[in-house]
């Protein structure tokens, strides 16, 4: 990769860390595009040059994370498979600080949303006109339900034995 190219994911990764950082303290309403520059020790139009708005700093988080998360499966794996579930479940929970920050700002509908879209990536081939379409929708909206609700208590249980109860639920 070109030393531009380096540059300019190391700040829109800078900016992510600092929003995320900021939302520890402040409101998100409160948060202000130079909080989030002088957090991130970027310049005003470094954040501009990369985000719009806070929302493209969630939208480009939740890219990164999906796009991790294909990054370790299987070109052969769709969402139907056990080993899908897993990397999901574990790459989720490397950024569980993150998604219940913004869970607590109100954002569920949008992590849910491209939550869907990643898994209708990897849905396989279900015919688009098939009622069992939804399968897919009611399979994601209650895994990602689970994994949050999860996270909000703590991780009680360890990852491997919560998996097992996804897994179980999702009828693998």
């Amino acid at each position: 990769m070109d030393k531009r190219k380096e540059e300019n994911l190391r700040v829109k990764h800078s900016i992510v860390n600092s929003y995320f950082e900021l939302l520890k303290k402040y409101q998100n309403d409160k948060i202000s595009v130079s909080m989030i520059a002088n957090n991130a020790s970027v310049s005003r139009m470094s954040y501009y040059r990369n985000f719009d708005s806070k929302n493209d700093i969630i939208i480009y988080f939740l890219e990164s994370v999906f796009q991790e998360i294909k990054s370790q499966l299987p070109e052969d794996c769709t969402f139907w498979s056990k080993e899908y579930g897993y990397v999901f479940l574990k790459v989720l929970y490397k950024y569980k600080s993150e998604f219940l920050l913004l869970d607590s700002i109100g954002f569920m509908g949008l992590v849910q949303t491209m939550f869907n879209e990643a898994n209708i990536d990897l849905g396989g081939d279900i015919p688009h006109k098939s009622v069992k379409r939804y399968y897919l929708y009611f399979a994601s909206g209650a895994s990602l339900n689970g994994i949050i609700e999860w996270f909000r208590n703590d991780c009680k249980e360890p990852l491997e034995e919560f998996y097992q109860t996804l897994i179980e639920f999702l009828g693998f």
